[in-house]
């Protein structure tokens, strides 16, 4: 039988049509205040859910984590710059101890 593998944007579709669950965390870059006003995240604060999230998965069976989607599965995209958004991909290098063994990272 021959299998076919996912593209990954039906892969990322499919993933936030599903839902937050156990294995799978949608992270926003906004805040929103009591009046639903939006506000760009702290960057750090960005960067540590992102560590926590992947060392949360590392310790359990695996899983994913969607950056910028929302809660509720809407794609909201990201307002801060480029060197930021480059900076919060690479949240695992700098946000996650060196001896915490992530799979398909370089920490660890």
């Amino acid at each position: 039988m021959k299998y076919e593998i996912l593209k990954l944007q039906e892969r990322i579709e499919i993933g936030i049509e599903a839902g937050e669950s156990h294995f799978r965390e949608f992270k926003s870059a906004f805040d929103r205040d009591s009046d639903g006003k939006t506000s760009p995240r702290d960057f750090k604060a960005i960067c540590r859910d992102i560590a926590d999230a992947l060392v949360a998965f590392a310790n359990a069976d695996g899983g994913e984590v969607y950056l910028w989607v929302e809660d509720d599965g809407t794609v909201s995209g990201i307002p801060h710059k480029p060197d930021l958004i480059s900076g919060m991909k690479d949240s695992y290098g700098k946000y996650i101890h060196q001896d915490t063994p992530i799979p398909g990272s370089s920490v660890g």
